[in-house]
């Protein structure tokens, strides 16, 4: 089976299978009456993406409204469902609404465009549980921290996987290490070569839900993905032998429906995640240490140098890390740091739309003036 040429029986249970629901029904319903069909979006490729439908998989485009509207919720992404309008002349069929996402994981873009106000990234839409992948042998702790902020934030639930199991000198070790700063979250340690541990990851999909992977490049993410899915399906990169890292393989997200029922989304390799409206997430991501901020003497304690501060007090009576504080700070401030971007970016967007219309209204009143001496002159 390729990513390109999947085919479906012709029938609604194929989008029951990966993730279709009676409430998604109810809300399609007023672009059923318009006789357009309900498909998911499976892989975006620029200005087009693939579209799994009961009758198969389409190419299709966004229509005009969708591109111009500049709406992050309005742009197709990668587990979108879509109202989709049959082209039979044209060699794309046509995108014409998205429904309302279920959860969104999002992160913010790390290449910008001048003036441009929307800074976002839809990852991967209508997720039910994202699994961090990262190596056993050395876990980044605080990309963790990140991530799991984030998809807290996201409407899903985290899982973490520490692969290469067969590779860590202490895999029990590398897993207390996450448990310590993931309070809550469940954390599996696999050997995805092998198969081994990853029977557990397949099971979260029950019900026909929908999985994401992310990660750093190069920690096994294909790996694992072929082994839920039953076969070959991802390209793998070789791994060193000198210490275990793979190459970066997956090059655009895509979704596939998993044997059992329920979908799986790769993502390529994330270099960074930056966070993108969590506070929210970083709150949940850090229980400990909003729970010892509750006792602080003043409400708005920045647990830095504040007398009272029941946090700091923690992290001297060993009861918090030092590292642990510092990861929630550093976020903290990431967070106000871009919303205060983001507030000075729209502002000079809005400026610049300004300028943009006093010149037009300045070559219109000089039209005018010279269209008036025109015919005065005659």
């Amino acid at each position: 089976m390729s990513l390109r040429d999947q085919s479906f029986p012709n029938s609604a249970a194929v989008l029951r299978e990966i993730g279709w629901s009676e409430s998604f029904q109810a809300e399609f319903q007023p672009w059923a009456e318009r006789g357009l069909l309900p498909g998911r979006v499976s892989r975006m490729d620029g200005p087009s993406g693939l579209v799994m439908m009961a009758a198969g998989v389409e190419r299709a485009e966004p229509s005009r409204e969708l591109l111009e509207s500049g709406d992050l919720a309005s742009t197709p992404a990668v587990g979108d469902w879509v109202a989709v309008q049959a082209r039979p002349r044209h060699d794309t069929a046509l995108i014409e609404g998205v429904l309302p996402r279920r959860s969104a994981l999002i992160r913010r873009r790390s290449s910008r465009r001048a003036g441009e106000a929307a800074e976002a990234q839809v990852l991967a839409a209508n997720v039910d549980i994202v699994f961090i992948v990262a190596p056993a042998p050395e876990p980044n702790l605080r990309r963790i921290e990140r991530e799991i902020s984030q998809i807290w934030e996201s409407g899903a639930d985290p899982v973490v996987v520490l692969t290469k199991r067969d590779l860590a000198d202490d895999p029990e070790a590398a897993a207390s290490s996450v448990a310590a700063i993931a309070p809550g979250v469940p954390i599996h340690v696999v050997n995805g070569r092998s198969g081994e541990g990853v029977e557990a990851i397949g099971a979260y999909a029950a019900g026909n839900r929908t999985l994401v992977l992310i990660g750093a490049s190069g920690v096994g993410k294909s790996t694992l993905a072929n082994q839920v899915l039953g076969e070959e399906i991802l390209a793998t990169g070789a791994v060193r032998e000198t210490d275990g890292r793979g190459r970066h393989t997956t090059t655009a997200r895509h979704l596939l429906p998993l044997p059992q029922g329920g979908a799986l989304i790769d993502t390529p390799g994330l270099r960074a995640f930056a966070l993108y409206d969590a506070d929210e997430g970083v709150s949940r991501a850090f229980p400990d240490v909003e729970a010892m901020a509750g006792d602080c003497r003043f409400r708005d304690c920045g647990h830095e140098n504040e007398p009272g501060c029941a946090v700091r007090q923690a992290v001297t009576e060993g009861q918090l890390g030092l590292a642990r504080l510092e990861a929630y700070l550093a976020l903290g401030r990431e967070i106000a740091y871009e919303a205060t971007k983001l507030d000075k970016e729209a502002e000079q967007a809005r400026k610049q739309e300004q300028r943009r219309f006093g010149r037009v209204v300045r070559r219109s009143a000089k039209k005018h003036r010279a269209a008036k001496e025109g015919r005065r002159k005659t």
